[in-house]
């Protein structure tokens, strides 16, 4: 079968060339004078030979990228792309028609894995020699060269390849790997009676065992080569006439299950998965044209004849009044007064543009902040107090749930009273946007969750049941038919489902509570809150610890959206942003919410120096996907070890010559030590295996925010990037 497909590839490429050179040649023919008779007409046609260009048309690539490994190693049978081997490729390229290519295609490379698991502790590395033929389609159709630099390509085709697979089993000295319990490499077993003995290794990733004559789970000397489907896409960027610059990633479906030297007929722990090994190569690649550029295709000598070379002189690309030559600040807003170069007036000299200025003028007197308000005495002083406050008196609180405070030795006297409430919603997937912002135009709106998919959304807290029904009446009468009452104990929310239950709780409401009335109600008006950002994985609400207590709704695309409560004017709302912005979300937001809806901050009140500001708004809830963490707060460090004391003198001895160390107390009293601070995941894993090489093999990166530890995939989520 794969030897027809060949042929058939090979005759298409001839047929399709032998197509275009006849019809290079009549349009040659075309293109010449109208011969004075039919003979010599007929002469003429006949006698055109075809062009070497025009029937081959070759371009060479030479490529280079990262080769990453999918199989049965790993909990996720995939390796991160930091570890990744590299891998060199050489690519053919004859032009079927306009849009489709067929590649000749070889790779030279190496893949790896290192598993520690505890109990299956293995590795591999593999070279790949590989060969085949690609169609690959490039949709120069809709990208056209003269007007895009740049068009996306798909490929798809056949390929064989042969792998040598080896493992690292010995260290250089010959002694075997034994992995203990512990995350030590030993050269003997945990469980041997001379165990007390034993002695530490260093892996000297030398990789000096072939699998196959291993022959640990009886498969024989199996044959190391194999077919494969390459599946790839990625961008062509067009260089000039005779390069292009290719990028992309191609998936290798290969037809064998030996690459790690693992299947799932191994034997006991080594046993892997039934699906076939995979392989990744993420690349790029420089293509050059190898046929000569006729001298046809050149630009003729009179191109630039008319061309009005000092109109290039006074050009303004912003529109300012100021020439691009003299702009000392280029793409300067329209709605921006400026001055004679080009930069925007600040007419109260407070440093922020009359532009988005909100108070002109600024007294000479005083400093101004970030949107040029004054900063009054009052002003300072708060800020002062809230940033050197020793006693606790400013510092802001968040409602830790019943599992919380449990592990961190709080005992809650009010955890088993019931706290009434009405139930509004419950989700198993993302809210609709129309329905986030009903829920958000809501005051005191909560989200909790309830098992892992099911998110509940409830409004109020009351004591008094009585308060609950009343309030869940008032939605029903807004058209929330489903409004029901439930309530929270001891951090879990209970449903109450029938007439039954509910009596039963209104007569132990009575014999609880006082007799005083509380009038409840949903809150009117136009309230505000502030917008924390939206992210494709959920983050701990120790990220937002201090903005106070904050909502969490999953919109229906599968972000993550988080705001604060909510606030009833907008000069609250704006304050409350300001603080949030100090505390590291730079790029948090206002919004405003009536009557059940999300409304533009304009309708609400809100006055805009810049009106692109007030057209610039996103209303739709699904689709303001902003990330307003500061990225610069997050770093990477390598921690080498946690003590339960500081300056420890056999550990201070060990971690002498490593640089860059820093101690760091934790919330339980241990002592971290960490080396280098890094604001690359990558760079982070590099140091990592530095520190491993001189013995330090239980480092590992941990990321912090604002100084304090956090997980590394909210880290990757905040900077925007995947591990």
């Amino acid at each position: 079968m794969l030897r027809k497909l060949l042929v058939i590839l090979l005759f298409g490429a001839f047929a399709t060339s032998e197509l275009y050179s006849q019809n290079d040649s009549i349009a040659k023919s075309e293109e010449l004078p109208k011969p004075a008779d039919k003979k010599k007409q007929k002469d003429t046609a006949e006698v055109l030979p075809p062009v070497l260009g025009d029937i081959y048309k070759p371009t060479v690539g030479l490529g280079v990228g990262m080769l990453s490994y999918y199989g049965d190693l790993y909990t996720k049978h995939a390796q991160p792309f930091s570890t990744s081997r590299i891998g060199y490729e050489l690519i053919v390229s004859q032009p079927l028609s306009k849009s489709f290519h067929l590649n000749f295609y070889g790779l030279y490379g190496k893949l790896g894995a290192n598993e520690r698991l505890g109990i299956r502790n293995e590795n591999f590395q593999s070279e790949i020699r590989m060969g085949g033929l690609r169609v690959m389609y490039d949709f120069s159709h809709l990208f056209k060269t003269d007007k895009h630099n740049w068009r996306p390509w798909i490929e798809t085709g056949v390929e064989g390849f042969e792998f040598l697979t080896k493992t690292d089993l010995r260290d250089n000295a010959g002694y075997k790997y034994y992995y203990w319990s512990d995350g030590t490499i030993k050269n003997m077993a945990e469980t041997d009676p001379s165990a007390a003995s034993a002695i530490n290794l260093i892996r000297d990733y030398t990789y000096e065992t072939d699998v196959r004559e291993l022959n640990a789970d009886g498969f024989g000397k199996y044959p190391e080569r194999s077919w494969a489907v390459p599946i790839g896409g990625g961008v062509l960027l067009h260089l000039n006439d005779r390069a292009t610059f290719k990028i992309g990633t191609t998936f290798h479906l290969t037809f064998t299950d030996y690459l790690d030297g693992i299947s799932n007929s191994s034997v006991g722990d080594r046993a892997g998965t039934k699906a076939k090994d995979k392989f990744v190569m993420t690349s790029f690649s420089i293509h050059y044209d190898l046929v000569t550029k006729k001298k046809t295709d050149t630009l003729p000598d009179d191109y630039y004849d008319n061309v009005d070379m000092l109109a290039f002189d006074n050009d303004d690309e912003d529109g300012d009044g100021v020439n691009d030559f003299q702009d000392d600040c280029h793409k300067t807003p329209k709605v921006a007064k400026v001055d004679k170069k080009g930069c925007p007036v600040d007419d109260d000299k407070d440093l922020t543009p009359d532009y988005y200025d909100e108070e002109l003028p600024t007294p000479s007197s005083m400093i101004a902040n970030v949107v040029g308000i004054g900063i009054t005495d009052d002003m300072a002083q708060d800020w002062y107090d809230v940033y050197y406050d020793s006693t606790g008196m400013f510092a802001k609180t968040i409602d830790l749930d019943s599992a919380a405070k449990q592990k961190a030795g709080i005992v809650d006297p009010n955890s088993m009273k019931k706290d009434y409430t009405v139930e509004l919603a419950r989700f198993k997937g993302g809210v609709p946007s129309d329905i986030m912002a009903y829920l958000l135009s809501i005051g005191d709106v909560r989200s909790t969750t309830v098992g892992d998919e099911i998110v509940i959304y409830t409004a109020g807290s009351y004591a008094d049941i009585k308060m609950a029904i009343q309030r869940k009446d008032e939605f029903v009468a807004e058209g929330i038919k489903d409004a029901k009452v439930g309530y929270f104990k001891g951090g879990q929310y209970y449903e109450i489902k029938t007439e039954a239950e509910l009596n039963k709780e209104i007569a132990e409401s009575a014999a609880n509570t006082s007799n005083a009335t509380v009038t409840a109600g949903t809150v009117k008006g136009v309230i505000y809150r502030v917008q924390l950002g939206a992210y494709k994985q959920p983050l701990s609400a120790s990220l937002f610890k201090h903005v106070g207590k904050i909502i969490e709704l999953k919109t229906d695309d599968g972000y993550y959206k988080y705001v604060t409560e909510s606030f009833n004017s907008f000069d609250r709302a704006m304050i409350a942003k300001a603080d949030v912005i100090l505390e590291g979300y730079s790029d948090a937001f206002v919004s405003a919410y009536k009557d059940g809806k999300r409304i533009s901050l304009s309708e609400a009140g809100a006055t805009f120096e810049n009106k692109n500001d007030a057209k610039n708004e996103i209303l739709d809830e699904s689709k303001n996907n902003v990330n307003a963490f500061d990225k610069t707060l997050v770093t990477f460090r390598v921690q080498i070890g946690a003590l339960k004391k500081a300056n420890d003198s056999a550990f201070e001895e060990r971690i002498k010559d490593v640089s860059n160390v820093e101690k760091i107390v934790t919330t339980t009293g241990l002592v971290r030590y960490t080396s280098g601070s890094y604001t690359n995941y990558n760079q982070a894993v590099q140091a990592k295996s530095g520190l491993a090489e001189k013995g330090f093999n239980d480092a590992f990166v941990i990321a912090m925010f604002k100084g304090e530890v956090i997980s590394i995939q909210e880290a990757l989520e905040i900077l925007g990037t995947q591990k």
